[in-house]
């Protein structure tokens, strides 16, 4: 479907079916249950690829990303674009919807036709290739009216809000990337997720019957309702809590605090919970997801999800596989490199500690970076006053906690938790931690008085991130926004560096002669598939460019480890 003049639409059917009754169109109509006549597609592309490659001709989309996918499998490099969902996400992040309901309704005060009107919902609904011709014409040329339309208005309050920097070097040249990365896919082992899925059902069945032995009696593991019933009216355990439906609260909050109490039921229960969802979402899911053409897997990135600009990884999820567990590194081993290459992983060092060194101006933070001290220790040494020589890691483990913490906003409470210490200790900590480092205090609040006076908070690179609930009168939805706001500024601008990290990889892999394809990006970690002979010099290539996408007051440093299997790599 095109548009090139307001309230003006043109749909070109090319692989429409039989509609379900007969037309009423006064073209070339089919007869019931048969498709409309229609251009060859070969033809169609022929006519169109032109226009469409055309670098003098700009073409608008909403989510894009699809469609240059899509005509990059049939052969055609679509470019330039821009994407209103783009424009809509950069000027309003965490403030606006951005579905094309939303823009047409915020700013062209349309209502768009419902999809599910038209082709059904259930199982009675139809594609979108049988629907009537009159159908799919008013469905998909409204869709590029409106694009076209609200196009022209974004446009205008890009350059009125001075966002026009973020969207041109951040967001629009990430298109393309981003749709090439889920065109490589990446390889998965499908008989190791088989084995590993026979092995987390064996053990689970052991913890099982471990739970039903404690418990005195069987019951289903998996329903919160029965196992409600066994911990607070069975067992009697204490600090049950009832939701609104009467049945008792058994997520993980809670099960993690009668765990920290010493109860092995509910301890055993999270284990059985870990497992169950690796098994169901990863080791028995993921075959499924393989492409039979190409032997991998292809997820896609969501770029308009989060309110900081961190890209979402979705059908299937990559970015939520446990790192640092055992069962989580097994899933990892079986995301593998094709024969005769290497996966080289390149991930940014404790970006955010490194981001609040740098705006908050703490020198001790940024003379420690620059010197390669451990910041952990550091912080343990500083704060609980201990030498760094000789620490017991249990003490840098808890430094470790109040760092990342801090940046969370995290509560005497959380910490305490977090520790498995009283609250009152936990807030002498988070004390000491500021008194030591007072800039961080005068950041965090800083933030939370901007966000107030703004109603947004901004990243290094000038990305508004809206924080929506800033001045609530409600006290605990209040102090949720606030969080929000001393979070967003880190985050966002980790957000920002990776994806003009993404977009310059991608230059620079055009420009030599290295075989490489980058394949993944999950947070701060970029993932790349290597013929061995390039490795090392994909390894340099990548920490040199990503280390020099942002100049800081203290050294951004990349990681970089290889191997066969995306485990071995990390």
């Amino acid at each position: 479907a095109f548009s090139y003049a307001s309230v003006q639409s043109w749909y070109v059917p090319l692989a429409h079916g039989a509609g379900q009754q007969q037309e009423s169109l006064d073209i070339d109509a089919a007869k019931p249950n048969e498709a409309p006549k229609q251009i060859p597609m070969e033809a169609a592309m022929g006519l169109i690829a032109p226009l469409l490659e055309d670098p003098g001709v700009l073409k608008i989309g909403h989510d894009i990303k699809g469609p240059v996918k899509l005509l990059a499998r049939l052969g055609v490099t679509m470019a330039p674009v821009e994407d209103t969902m783009l424009l809509s996400f950069t000027l309003g992040g965490g403030r606006d919807g951005h579905g094309q309901a939303d823009i047409a309704g915020r700013l062209l005060n349309a209502t768009p036709v419902v999809r599910k009107d038209l082709l059904g919902a259930g199982k009675k609904a139809i594609s979108f290739a049988m629907a009537l011709l009159a159908d799919g014409a008013k469905l998909a040329g409204e869709v590029a009216d409106f694009t076209f339309r609200a196009h022209k208005i974004l446009r205008a309050e890009l350059v009125a809000e001075s966002m026009v920097g973020v969207f041109e070097t951040i967001e629009r040249p990430l298109i393309p990337v981003l749709a090439s990365m889920e065109r490589n896919g990446i390889k998965v082992d499908q008989k190791a997720l088989g084995s590993l899925s026979k092995d987390f059902e064996k053990r689970m069945g052991k913890l099982e019957a471990a739970i039903h032995k404690l418990a005195g009696r069987d019951f289903n593991v998996g329903s919160p309702k029965q196992l409600g019933e066994v911990l607070f009216d069975e067992m009697e355990l204490p600090g049950g809590k009832r939701a609104k439906t009467g049945a008792w609260k058994t997520g993980a909050e809670v099960l993690e605090a009668l765990a920290d109490d010493g109860h092995d039921l509910p301890e055993k229960v999270l284990v059985w919970r870990q497992l169950a969802k690796l098994k169901n979402t990863y080791a028995d899911t993921l075959g499924e997801q393989i492409n039979p053409a190409t032997g991998r897997v292809h997820t896609t990135y969501q770029m308009a999800g989060a309110a900081t600009g961190r890209l979402a990884s979705v059908e299937p999820n990559l970015q939520n596989i446990p790192v640092r567990s055992e069962e989580g590194r097994k899933i990892r081993q079986a995301f593998a490199a094709e024969k005769g290459s290497q996966l080289v992983s390149a991930d940014y060092s404790q970006i955010e500690l490194r981001l609040v060194a740098h705006m908050a101006g703490i020198d001790a933070l940024k003379e420690a970076f620059a010197s390669g001290v451990d910041i952990h220790a550091l912080t343990a040494s500083q704060v609980f006053g201990v030498p760094v020589k000789g620490m017991d890691p249990g003490v840098r483990r808890q430094a470790k906690a109040i760092n990342f913490g801090i940046i969370y906003g995290i509560s005497a409470f959380g910490l305490g938790r977090q520790l498995g210490i009283g609250r009152k200790d936990a807030a002498e900590y988070i004390a000491a931690y500021f008194e030591r480092y007072p800039g961080i205090k005068d950041y965090m609040e800083d933030a939370k008085t901007y966000a107030r006076d703004h109603g947004y908070v901004t990243t290094l690179f000038g990305r508004r991130v809206y924080i929506a609930g800033i001045l609530d009168s409600n006290h605990s939805h209040r102090a949720f926004s606030e969080r929000a706001a001393i979070n967003a500024p880190l985050q966002g601008t980790a957000a920002d560096i990776i994806k003009r990290a993404m977009v310059a990889m991608d230059r620079e892999l055009g420009r030599s002669k290295l075989k490489a394809k980058m394949l993944l990006s999950v947070h701060d970690e970029l993932l790349f598939e290597v013929p061995d002979k390039h490795v090392d010099a994909l390894s340099a290539l990548a920490k040199k460019v990503m280390e020099g996408v942002a100049q800081l007051d203290v050294p951004l440093t990349v990681e970089t480890g290889v191997g066969k299997n995306w485990d071995d790599a990390h």
